[in-house]
């Protein structure tokens, strides 16, 4: 873990409530990408590194922190032969990072963090080493232990198997075990959770509503404490005049639907009705455009970045 950070983040958000009896509301911006700089696949961590990929991540990250604060930002399909690239997107944003680049039981994790310092600590890293009855390792997700501000937050970090390869069976066989670190962490009074993630599922399917116990519905999660509240069933079409793209994924090649909302936040809880973090409702969204960027985005990239906004 290497660490970058600069004071004048700070010093034009404070500078005019200085000696004001000004009440400041904290706010947390979150960002998740799926990059494709690295999948989790042997034939790609040993690529030859394509540099002009590089450029096109840099731009991109550059891009959105531009047009909006980001406080956590959380990257995917990143191994730690990206971490030069990481560390110089960090030091540029003034944030710390970390990769997760793990292989374990045959399984990669691909994960990148990055995060502002003054607001976030990183208290600890955990991949969830689990297979299933069949003796198939499982991509379930990383456990990464936190604080916003002083608040304990449990983020659990996914990256699901694509519908190849048996992808369903293995999502069913992940969602259920993931539920089972949740069930843990409430009953050890770990509360605020956070699930981020390329779930290769959309909000509706199976493993995210029956497997992971999530809905939609806020009066369900006002009634049911237990209940994983998931925004983001209302971006399964996010078009609209303002807005180019229909989902978070986009496949090309898909002859019956190109888009799906693969990407998604989902929250416990606590961020809806707990006494300190809580879930801006109107915020989690599908980034609406990048057109400002010297390429055309989706000519490269087939995940759209999403956003969630935490206040107190």
């Amino acid at each position: 873990m290497v660490f970058f950070f600069s004071e004048k983040r700070l010093s034009a958000k404070f500078a005019d409530c200085k000696d004001k009896n000004v009440e400041i509301n904290m706010r947390i911006n979150i960002c998740w990408w799926n990059t494709r700089l690295t999948p989790p696949v042997g034939k790609f961590t040993n690529k030859e590194t394509d540099e002009d990929l590089n450029k096109k991540v840099e731009e991109v990250i550059s891009f959105i922190c531009t047009e909006r604060p980001l406080d956590l930002i959380l990257l995917c399909e990143v191994h730690s032969r990206d971490e030069p690239l990481i560390k110089k997107i960090s030091k540029k944003n003034e944030m710390e990072y970390s990769i997760i680049s793990i292989y374990i039981s045959g399984i990669y994790y691909d994960f990148a963090i990055m995060y502002e310092k003054t607001k976030i600590k990183i208290k600890s890293i955990s991949p969830i080493d689990e297979g299933n009855s069949f003796r198939q390792q499982l991509r379930i997700g990383v456990i990464v232990e936190s604080e916003f501000d002083g608040v304990d937050v449990s983020i659990f970090l996914s990256h699901w198997n694509s519908d190849m390869f048996n992808g369903g069976i293995k999502k069913s066989h992940c969602a259920t075990r993931l539920r089972k670190k949740i069930d843990g962490h409430f009953r050890n009074e770990k509360d605020m959770l956070l699930l981020v993630g390329d779930y290769n599922s959309q909000p509706y399917e199976d493993e995210i509503t029956i497997d992971l116990e999530t809905t939609k519905d806020l009066e369900i999660i006002s009634e049911s404490p237990y209940v994983i509240y998931n925004p983001f069933w209302r971006h399964l079409d996010s078009r609209t005049s303002e807005h180019s793209y229909r989902g978070s994924y986009y496949n090309q090649s898909n002859a019956h639907d190109k888009w799906r909302t693969y990407d998604q936040m989902m929250f416990s809880h606590k961020f809806i009705h707990g006494n300190t973090w809580k879930l801006d409702t109107d915020s989690p969204e599908i980034h609406k455009e990048l057109n400002s960027l010297s390429f055309n985005f989706l000519d490269t990239f087939d995940h759209i970045p999403i956003y969630g906004g935490l206040e107190k």
